[in-house]
């Protein structure tokens, strides 16, 4: 199908400043010398090199491509790296390429403009023992055929060329990739074919999905760079590939789009990955193909600059080299004790944190906060606000944005995936356009910012006050068209939404909606005083991603409203590094955030097994526990709710036909136990306050106890929780709790006890049971009295297994409570 929606135009030959001084074709195989230079400007060669130049490569339909190759002279055999794009392969002498250094501030002498345009340089690696090969790809200035950009068929010549080149006699038969931007894309394609000589590749920051990253982020037709791509490459004889008459044509997702989406599951490859949080064109492409590739020995490398003077720094090169020795060379370097993650930490002031290690992205410490937004005060809180309110702009006013504010008053880091849930309403409108940003503000309120390259111009400040994003970081942001708001229930996580983009569902007046927008990656920290603001616009807040492409505007109008609070909840999830101790939380400061973890003391039996530095085996178990629980939590992250209760279908179903049986086999006779917790330096008023307003975070209730599965409601709909019940994993749904009942013994305090109690429900209607909570107050603390009613064939086994349920997931609730209220 998708090949029948292809859409070609006539390309051009190369033009004069696409055009380097190895350009022109003349096929033959030349010694360069020592010392020998293309110019002046360059680089001179440290040793002598073998050029082969426009050398012709079959391909398996029989078009023709070809390749130039430098390689060490001598008979050796070497392996060699490929570096796969539609720029002309002598065009790292060209205007437009020293343009590029220029405009990021790199001297042309960092290369020896043998490379292709974001490409090694052989004149480093023929040194080190390799080859280069860079092809003039399919349909590119003389090789054959029609361009295409970015699908399985660029994966499928590549895999022709390595395995082309592997058959060299100067070849090892180990092939690599790199490169940067449209180098590292051709990475993920060529992997997911699996060319059996392939051994190594080093996608560089580049986009994962063209859809989603390229011409259609957040469901809005942007396609001001995928134009200059289009026009400002893939010039040859023949025909190129029209992107912008497919986005235009087929506007939402249709099997032209989903062979340009990698077949992540089939990479397998090693791979070293480099990311930044602030290429606003490649971050989601490269964090989403670092999540989803399958290679089991894959490394990520977050920097905190752009990606050219990243590539071609001397000291990221030579680690690049001990890579490649590892997986080209078989050499035994070490190589594999290298962190699987190493992310930087901004600062943007000056002092920003690189190579953080890590196992993991997001690290193990970091907890997904809920921020939840108050349109009355106009600040973020930890707390779901009470009352229900609103915010809005009119989208063609000044200003057509709203913003909420947070100030923290400790040392706060932010690392991992942001994201907004917001219920919003367009007033005089069917559709929105919203573009959103998380920005970091110092302690009097100034917006602060950094640039990604070495160049500080004037002229890089007129460039990036407004657009060309990626040379200078403003925060973390992302886009969604209201429209396009369903999500992908496969490919979306708790962390990070994904949308279908199948289908489009305008808004009906008065209607107001639940959507999720996910943000890029982030690494930031917050010091003492400092804030963040969250905005919400109808404007693009950032402008181009690069210098001199079209600016898309949003398609909007009337008025847009956001809605917090109450049944209406919207909220900013961040991903906080929980490692410091946490203070008391300010009640008189809505906009005050504290961050860490706080664990209560416990009493210690008797110890088995003396631990250094430590009196009991409850300490052990204690490690063991955290860990456990930490594992279920980050597992729980990723997989997200729908991933999860798919893989739990079998389970669930088995739950459910467990229940539906017992109440068959009861006849109306029904079964009930109870148990009791105390708790003290904390009252039942105070908890059950933390109670109601902590039932909406998923956080909290999914940390309840580690078979929580789903915790999740729907507004205006039963509470929907899977969870384990006796040896069953259940899925039922509560009723709205009756807040009548009361204990039946009087309290010892004196005060009314607080009481409530629900039924349970499967999804049929069928009543499976009933749950009731009696909290009484005492001297010291409060009696927690907690039941639960079941059809009587379920048996006693199962009653005593939940209200062995119930003490793990109240006593760990009572703990949080203490944790978040501040008290001892």
């Amino acid at each position: 199908m998708s090949e029948d929606q292809k859409i070609f135009v006539p390309s051009h030959p190369l033009p004069a400043a696409r055009t380097g001084l190895l350009t022109g074709f003349d096929p033959g195989t030349r010694t360069l010398e020592p010392g020998f230079q293309t110019a002046p400007q360059f680089r001179p060669l440290p040793v002598g090199m073998v050029f082969e130049k426009d050398v012709a490569v079959r391909l398996r339909d029989g078009v023709r491509i070809h390749v130039d190759v430098f390689r060490p002279t001598g008979v050796e055999q070497v392996p060699v790296i490929v570096a796969w794009s539609p720029y002309g392969k002598g065009q790292g002498t060209s205007a437009s390429v020293m343009g590029v250094f220029g405009l990021v501030g790199l001297d042309n002498g960092v290369v020896s403009g043998l490379e292709k345009f974001e490409a090694p340089d052989p004149a480093y690696w023929c040194a080190q023992g390799y080859a280069i090969c860079n092809p003039d790809i399919r349909g590119v200035v003389d090789s054959g055929g029609d361009s295409v950009l970015w699908d399985r068929q660029e994966g499928l010549d590549c895999y022709d060329l390595i395995e082309w080149l592997a058959e060299q006699p100067w070849c090892t038969g180990k092939v690599g990739m790199s490169g940067t931007s449209y180098l590292a894309v051709s990475q993920w394609f060529t992997a997911a074919e699996q060319p059996p000589h392939l051994a190594a590749i080093n996608p560089w920051e580049g986009v994962s999905d063209v859809y989603r990253d390229l011409v259609m982020r957040g469901g809005m037709p942007d396609t001001g760079f995928a134009a200059q791509l289009q026009d400002g490459s893939f010039f040859g004889r023949n025909r190129k590939e029209d992107i912008l008459a497919e986005a235009e044509r087929y506007p939402l997702m249709t099997g032209l789009w989903e062979n340009k989406i990698p077949a992540f599951d089939r990479i397998t490859v090693p791979a070293y990955i480099v990311a930044s949080y602030s290429n606003t064109l490649h971050t989601a492409g490269t964090f989403r193909a670092w999540r989803r590739i399958a290679s089991e020995e894959k490394w990520l490398r977050i920097h905190n600059g752009q990606e050219w003077p990243d590539y071609y720094d001397e000291a990221n090169v030579a680690e690049l080299r001990m890579f490649f020795d590892r997986y080209l060379k078989d050499a035994d370097n070490g190589w594999e004790a290298t962190p699987r993650v190493r992310y930087s930490v901004l600062d943007l002031a000056g002092g920003d944190r690189t190579g953080v290690a890590a196992d993991a992205f997001p690290p193990q410490e970091v907890v997904s906060t809920k921020f939840y937004l108050d349109a009355r005060t106009r600040t973020l809180t930890t707390e779901t606000p009470a009352g229900a309110a609103q915010a809005g702009y009119a989208v063609t006013a000044n200003p057509n944005a709203v913003s909420f504010l947070a100030r923290f008053d400790q040392e706060t880091v932010m690392v991992g995936y942001p994201k907004a849930r917001l219920w919003v309403e367009a007033d005089g409108a069917d559709d929105m356009d919203l573009f959103v940003l998380v920005q970091k503000l110092d302690a009097h309120g100034t917006p602060l910012q950094a640039f990604t390259v070495p160049n500080h111009s004037a002229t890089a400040h007129d460039l990036t006050d407004h657009g060309a994003s990626i040379l200078r970081y403003k925060g973390s942001d992302g886009r969604l068209r209201v429209s396009a708001r369903k999500l992908d229930g496969a490919l979306s996580s708790d962390d990070v939404p994904a949308h279908s983009f199948d289908r489009i569902e305008k808004l009906t007046p008065g209607e107001i909606v639940e959507i999720e927008i996910d943000l890029l990656p982030m690494g930031l920290a917050f010091h003492p005083g400092e804030q963040l603001r969250f905005i919400v616009s109808s404007r693009n807040l950032l402008g181009t991603l690069m210098p001199g492409i079209r600016e898309y505007v949003g398609v909007n109008s009337g008025r847009h409203i956001i809605h917090t609070g109450g049944r209406h909840a919207s909220y900013l999830q961040l991903p906080i590094h929980n490692l410091e101790p946490q203070p008391n939380h300010s009640q008189d400061e809505p906009n005050t955030m504290t961050t860490g973890t706080n664990a209560p003391a416990e009493s210690t039996p008797e110890h088995w097994v003396r631990l250094e530095g430590e009196d009991a085996d409850a300490s052990i178990d204690g490690f063991e526990l955290f860990s456990a629980r930490r594992a279920l939590g980050l597992l729980k992250g990723k997989l997200g709710r729908e991933r999860l209760l798919v893989l739990l279908d079998e389970e669930i179903a088995a739950g459910d036909a467990f229940l539906r049986n017992g109440v068959e086999r009861s006849g109306g006779q029904e079964i009930a136990g109870t148990t009791r917790l105390s708790a003290h330096g904390i009252t039942a008023a105070q908890f059950t306050g933390w109670l109601g307003r902590a039932f909406g975070r998923n956080d909290v209730m999914l940390a309840g106890h580690p078979e929580h599965y789903s915790i999740h409601a729907q507004p205006g709909q039963n509470v929907n929780i899977v969870e384990t019940l006796g040896e069953y994993v259940c899925s039922f749904f509560m009723r709205e709790w009756d807040d009548s009942v009361v204990a039946q013994a009087p309290s010892d305090a004196g005060a009314k006890p607080a009481g409530r109690r629900s039924q349970m429900l499967l999804a049929d209607g069928t009543l499976v049971g009933t749950i009731e909570n009696v909290f009484d107050e005492e001297a010291n603390g409060f009696t927690a009295t907690l039941s639960v009613t079941l059809p009587a064939a379920c048996g006693q086994d199962v009653i005593r297994q939940h209200l062995e349920h119930f003490a793990v997931e109240f006593r760990t609730w009572i703990l949080r409570a203490v944790a978040e209220l501040g008290r001892p």
